[in-house]
């Protein structure tokens, strides 16, 4: 089934026949239900949304009235009651529309967008929604012609023409348009198109003109690019590779640096992945999961995240220093994912399409350095040398570009009588070209200039102004096209290209004070992020990791290898929290190898060998801040090897409140937890993670009836969250209290309400699905507790987060004690010996069951309510799993 709103309120069925659905104010029901679907709306802000702002005395009664009636037409499970709320868990094509432009894929958005959304529907209290909806489409809009006039601008002149006399006032689209005619020769009429959107701002909102349009006017006039094109000459390429994709799940763009693979792979949508950061086969996986924002679980690949995932396209670009890796993973993917790859060379896996990309012509290298040459200097003129010193540039793009960026300073006729490079039409001897244009462009820099191109080539992924001291020095290599830039989610943000950073990397004369100095730039970035993530902005931060990730793993790898053990700390401590609660487990390995290296520090210093690491040079042993040190880091050790049950054991340390903590924190023992909990969290000086460990433990002190310290305590912490945030301590306080009330023999369901409708970050690790589940079997709808609960096994298993199968194993002998008692039964027996808190659970809340059943591990319980589950769905009576446990 699923449900429109794009273009009038529908539904429909899985083969497209049409359900009623009831009169104008039950479709509004739906709409409202459906412009939130998967996310409860509570009974007064759909009674809002449906009647505005005069909702009848009988708007509660008539509501419930509308949802019955639309149960019956769409399906009991269709709407979820989840306390005073409702939430519809059906498919729209609003949800398609949105996921389309979360991937990246704006083509498929605007293909998917069927009209005005509730066309023909009066309610008013929907029009902020429908504006916000419609606002969404004209970014996707305005970005999916972006591309379009970057790649072919002939071909848009006309739809885009259409679009900007419909949004006068999107002054993107005119801007867009003024490029699309300027590049094919229309001047006049771009200019023309700037005094008619002019005009109408002036005459109909009393304003000029924003900064984006004035440019635009500015850059016409000066005859330079609004912005410069990307892909000129590259017409046939693009029709090969579009070809090519058609035929084959693989297809390889060949040849040498600076052809312009990247930027010919770009013209494609797609989930777009950099490997020129990483130098081992091995690390591909991690290179894909940065760029696509997937966290690495136990227990299921990147590969297998990606194919769930199902991006339209997966562009894997400079594979030729990891060939094999990349190989790997193309071959890992391509079954379900069609793979775009750009290399010197092919990565040889089966059904493989290559498509070389050749030198520009004579034409279009003309072209692009004039188009590139106005845009650093609009007096240029071109004159009959250029043609000449394009050949000599063999025609590749980077170079162009290059050589084009220095008119200002010289002519091209001068160009050409310094550029010495004798070049012949051999892949080899472009090579040789690139690295000898790259090498006269750096030579022209000047000595400051010259020192920070260097020194940048350090960074991993792109980086912002405050990673640089000169932000003029970085304006003047930004004009040089020796840096690229770009405007990412979080402001603008600077890179090497690959073949310019590999160039600069090899002249870097002090890579020491370089990578220094981007590890500083790193620990600024993360102490900005740790605020965001410990206060109600924690979605921004979340995501903001997220981009610095690959910069954060090289400075936290330089600094480990460097023996620079505060280094590391400053780097990891202000986002730590991010192992429990998004269950970055990257973060408990650094913990490991930062243990590892303290160790190694006081192993050197007894020995009499001059230690490595920064750490109380001099001393024998740890004295009190090097104990608390690495008793702090033993905590993270601990939280990882319990998030996902492994019997590892941990490093050794001295003696310290916060050692004892972890060790009881591992070893589940919820009295010596207890009994050491005051002493460690007041030997933390950070007020944030002194709440946070706090609350970690809640679970296992349940487990041990202290329910009248973790209700003061977590109830306190409650009330903070709501106030200050992050809303996911706030979420996960909640379900503590919700589950010590339910031990209490209190009403839980206030808590989980509440916890339910906190908005969380993507990814955040949470409970409210088997909370779902229980309040689904309450109100009979076995199948869809069954199905709940299932959808959070898978999750649980990817993520690794199997300490949480106790949890899921209460609410399972919930939903199966009265039909499937044998197998209710078998997983009392684990939940008995799993834990202290599975031990309460199943001694306070498991009445009228007993089991003989011997303890199981906590995957391979999961891993049999997941069958049980799967088997039982949709059939009454008791089932049994499929042959053996797991």
């Amino acid at each position: 089934m699923r449900v429109g709103l794009l273009g009038g309120v529908r539904a429909t069925t899985d083969d497209g026949e049409p359900i009623d659905i009831g009169s104008p104010r039950s479709q509004a029901v739906l709409a409202a239900l459906a412009l939130s679907q998967g996310t409860p709306l509570p009974v007064s802000r759909l009674i809002d949304l449906v009647w505005g702002d005069a909702p009848p005395n009988s708007a509660s009664k008539a509501l419930q009235w509308h949802v019955a009636q639309l149960r019956k037409s769409l399906g009991a499970d269709a709407i979820a009651r989840v306390g005073a709320a409702y939430r519809l868990d059906v498919h729209t094509d609003v949800e398609h529309f949105r996921r389309c432009v979360r991937l990246g894929d704006t083509a498929a958005a605007v293909a998917s967008w069927g009209g005005v959304p509730l066309a023909g529907l009066e309610a008013p209290g929907l029009d902020s929604a429908v504006a916000g909806l419609t606002e969404e489409w004209l970014g996707a809009v305005e970005m999916d012609f972006s591309r379009r006039v970057s790649a072919d601008p002939r071909s848009v002149v006309g739809e885009l023409s259409s679009f900007v006399s419909d949004h006068p006032t999107r002054e993107g689209l005119a801007a867009l348009l003024m490029t699309a005619l300027y590049r094919t020769g229309r001047q006049a009429d771009a200019l023309a198109v700037y005094q008619r959107v002019r005009q109408h701002l002036v005459d109909e909102l009393g304003v000029e003109p924003g900064p984006a349009l004035r440019v635009a006017e500015q850059q016409v006039l000066a005859h330079a690019e609004v912005p410069a094109p990307v892909l000129i000459g590259r017409d046939a390429d693009l029709a090969a590779v579009r070809e090519a994709l058609r035929l084959s799940p693989v297809v390889t763009l060949v040849g040498p640096g600076g052809i312009g693979k990247t930027r010919l792979a770009s013209a494609f949508d797609g989930a777009f992945v950099s490997l020129a950061e990483i130098t081992l086969p091995a690390d591909v996986p991690r290179a894909v999961a940065d760029a696509l924002g997937i966290v690495e679980r136990p227990g299921v690949t990147v590969a297998q995240a990606v194919v769930a995932a199902r991006p339209s396209l997966l562009v894997l670009d400079n594979c030729e220093h990891v060939l094999d890796g990349a190989a790997a993973f193309a071959s890992a993917v391509c079954s379900s994912v069609q793979v775009l790859a750009t290399s010197r060379e092919r990565l040889s896996v089966a059904d493989e399409q290559v498509v070389v990309v050749e030198p520009l012509d004579d034409a279009a290298s003309v072209e692009l350095f004039d188009v590139r040459a106005r845009a650093a200097d609009p007096a240029y003129s071109g004159d009959a040398s250029v043609i000449e010193l394009c050949r000599r540039l063999d025609g590749i793009p980077l170079v162009i570009e290059l050589a084009a960026a220095r008119v200002r300073s010289h002519r091209p006729a001068e160009l050409l009588t310094r550029l010495d490079i004798g070049v012949r039409r051999t892949g080899s001897a472009r090579h040789r070209t690139v690295r000898s244009a790259i090498q006269w462009s750096y030579d022209l820099l000047s000595a400051p200039e010259q020192e920070l191109f260097c020194r940048l080539s350090v960074f991993a992924a792109p980086f912002d102004l405050d990673a640089v001291a000169d932000d003029h020095l970085l304006g003047d290599l930004v004009e040089r096209s020796t840096v690229a830039v770009h405007d990412g989610p979080f402001g603008r943000r600077f890179r090497l290209l690959e073949p310019l950073r590999q160039f600069a990397s090899e002249l870097l004369r002090d890579r020491a004070a370089a990578l220094s100095s981007h590890a500083s730039w790193c620990v600024r970035q993360v102490a900005l992020i740790g605020g965001l993530l410990g206060g109600p902005a924690e979605v921004e931060g979340v995501g903001r990791l997220a981009e610095l990730w690959p910069n954060l793993r090289a400075a936290v790898t330089w600094a480990l290898e460097s023996g620079d053990v505060r280094l590391a700390d400053a780097l990891i401590r202000p986002v730590v929290t991010e192992l429990p609660l998004r269950g970055r487990r990257e973060i408990g390995d650094w913990a490991e190898q930062l243990l590892a290296a303290m160790a190694s520090h006081h192993t050197h210093v007894r020995a009499g060998v001059p230690p490595k690491s920064t750490l109380a040079s001099g001393s024998d042993s740890l004295g009190g801040a090097e104990a608390g040190l690495g008793a702090f880091w033993l905590v993270w050790v601990a939280e990882r090897n319990t998030q996902s049950s492994s019997p590892a054991g941990l490093p050794d340390t001295p003696d310290h409140p916060l050692s004892r903590y972890a060790r009881a924190y591992a070893s589940g023992d919820g009295l010596k937890l207890a009994q050491s909990l005051p002493e460690a969290v007041s030997s933390v000086d950070d007020p944030q993670l002194r709440a946070f460990l706090e609350l970690m433990p809640s679970g296992t002190l349940l487990g041990v009836g202290q329910f009248e310290h973790v209700d003061t305590k977590v109830a306190r912490l409650a009330d903070r969250y709501r106030e200050q945030g992050p809303p996911t301590l706030l979420h996960w306080a909640l379900q503590t209290l919700g589950y010590s009330a339910m031990f209490q023999g209190r009403v839980p369901d206030p808590f989980f309400d509440e916890a339910a409708d906190v908005a969380l970050p993507p990814g955040t690790l949470s409970a409210n699905k088997t909370t779902e589940a229980r309040r689904a079997f309450r109100q009979g709808d076995r199948d869809k507790a069954f199905e709940l609960l299932e959808a959070h096994i898978d999750e649980l298993l990817e993520t690794g987060n199997v300490v949480a199968a106790s949890i899921v194993a209460l609410e399972f002998i919930a939903i199966t004690k009265a039909s499937l008692r044998e197998e209710a039964a078998t997983v009392l027996g684990y939940l008995k010996h799993a834990n202290d808190f599975g031990a309460m659970a199943a001694q306070k809340l498991v009445i009228g069951l007993t089991t003989t059943a011997p303890g199981m591990g906590d995957r391979e319980a999961l891993l049999y309510m997941r069958g049980v589950l799967s088997a039982g769905r949709g059939r009454s009576g008791s089932r049994r799993p499929p042959a053996g446990r797991v």
